[in-house]
C-alpha cells in the first residue's frame, strides 16, 4: 500500500496522471462556480498536489544523497540529443541521453545525467552531452532496489530543494485559503 502511494505521490503512476486530469476540471469549476463543496473540493486538491510536489522534492533529494554510494555499471551509449523548451520566454536546454545496462541479467535504460530537470545554458548543456556521447560506454549509478533509477553524474541539485518549498508553500497558501485567512 505504501509503495504504491510513494509511485502516486513521485508521479511515476497513472493514477497520478489521472487525478492532475480531475484537477484541471474541479479547479476552473470551482473558480467559475458559487458551490462551496466545490471550492473545498479543489483546495482540499491543491493540498493534495502540495503534499505530492514536496513528497517528491524529500524522495528525490534522497536518491541525490545516497546516489554516490549507489553500486555502479558500465552501460553502452545508444543515443544523444540536445532538447529545448521555452517558459515565459526564457530557453532551457537538457542533455537527452539513453544508454543501456544490464542487472542481474535484466536490461534496464538509462535517461538521466543528473537529477536536475534542465540547463539554462545552451553551451553547458552542450558540454555535458558531448563529454556522454564522446564516449561508447560509462558509468551508470543505480538504486539498488530499482534500477530503472539511475544517473550518470550523481549527487544532489537544486531543484530538489526548489520542490520541497514550492509544495510547503502550496500546502500553507491553500490551507489558509480555504480557512478563509487568505481571500480572493
Amino acid at each position: 500500500m505504501f509503495k504504491s502511494f510513494m509511485l502516486i505521490a513521485t508521479g511515476r503512476s497513472i493514477y497520478s496522471t489521472y487525478f492532475l486530469l480531475v484537477l484541471m476540471v474541479v479547479a476552473p469549476a470551482a473558480v467559475f462556480t458559487e458551490y462551496l463543496w466545490l471550492d473545498s473540493l479543489a483546495w482540499l486538491m491543491l493540498i493534495i498536489i502540495g503534499v505530492f510536489v514536496a513528497i517528491t522534492g524529500l524522495v528525490t533529494l534522497k536518491d541525490g544523497l545516497q546516489s554516490a554510494q549507489w553500486p555502479r555499471v558500465e552501460a553502452r551509449v545508444k543515443n544523444c540529443s540536445l532538447t529545448w523548451r521555452t517558459n515565459r520566454g526564457t530557453k532551457s536546454y537538457a542533455p537527452k541521453i539513453s544508454c543501456q545496462f544490464r542487472v542481474k541479467g535484466q536490461e534496464f535504460t538509462g535517461t538521466q545525467f543528473d537529477f536536475s530537470a534542465s540547463y539554462t545554458s545552451k553551451d553547458k548543456a552542450q558540454a555535458l552531452l558531448d563529454s556522454v556521447s564522446s564516449q561508447r560506454t560509462l558509468v551508470i549509478h543505480y538504486k539498488l532496489s530499482d534500477p530503472a533509477i539511475n544517473v550518470i553524474h550523481p549527487g544532489v541539485c537544486f531543484v530538489h530543494y526548489v520542490r520541497i518549498i514550492v509544495g510547503v508553500v502550496a500546502v500553507v497558501v491553500a490551507v489558509l485559503s480555504w480557512l478563509g485567512i487568505i481571500t480572493y
